[in-house]
């Protein structure tokens, strides 16, 4: 299944990247960081919200160790030295209305801790404020179980037993996720 993913979503995540690399390069300011990291916010925060609602309870570790929104506002108070407001969220959102449609959301979310490394990396280059250390937990996902994480995702997919028509949609909100995702963040850009 994940190979499937791969391939059936590869064009709308490079889409997404296509938008989100300029942005995270231009990060070169806390103000500009707190702009990112509120981007992110606005789309992961209501989609927790909404797998959580159809997450299979077989799910490795239970979803709720793998949700990361507050994790962006806990970055957000560190640069910004203030209690994080939330910022606007989304209201655009890929269809979620089974475990197999939370899966193919899932898959961007998890398959982004694994970005999110490279992320932290361009952000280290980029900004040198002192509270950085401290204001990268969203971005360095689950830390040194980055990687056990995503694999024990990958497992459970790969073990993934739902019809053919349950398959489609998990790659259909997968690739809607993608793309609504670009959609936010073209919007937020345009809002600046």
């Amino acid at each position: 299944m994940i190979e499937l993913l791969r391939e059936r979503t590869g064009k709308q995540h490079q889409e997404l990247e296509r938008v989100l690399i300029p942005i995270i390069k231009n990060v070169n300011t806390p103000e500009k960081y707190v702009r990112l990291l509120e981007l992110f916010y606005g789309f992961y925060y209501p989609l927790e919200q909404h797998i959580a609602a159809h997450m299979d309870i077989s799910f490795p570790g239970g979803f709720e160790r793998r949700r990361k929104a507050a994790l962006l506002l806990d970055d957000i108070s560190a640069i910004s030295g203030a209690h994080a407001t939330p910022p606007a969220t989304s209201t655009d959102l890929p269809e979620i209305a089974d475990a197999a449609q939370a899966l193919g959301v899932m898959y961007v979310l998890e398959g982004s801790t694994l970005g999110g490394q490279v992320i932290s990396q361009i952000l280290i280059r980029n900004l040198t404020v002192p509270e950085l250390s401290k204001s990268l937990t969203f971005f360095n996902g689950y830390g040194t179980d980055t990687q056990s994480y995503w694999d024990t995702f990958v497992h459970y997919l790969q073990g993934y037993n739902g019809s053919e028509e349950q398959r489609q949609r998990m790659l259909d909100a997968a690739a809607d996720t993608f793309l609504k995702f670009k959609s936010w963040a073209v919007r937020q850009q345009d809002l600046q």
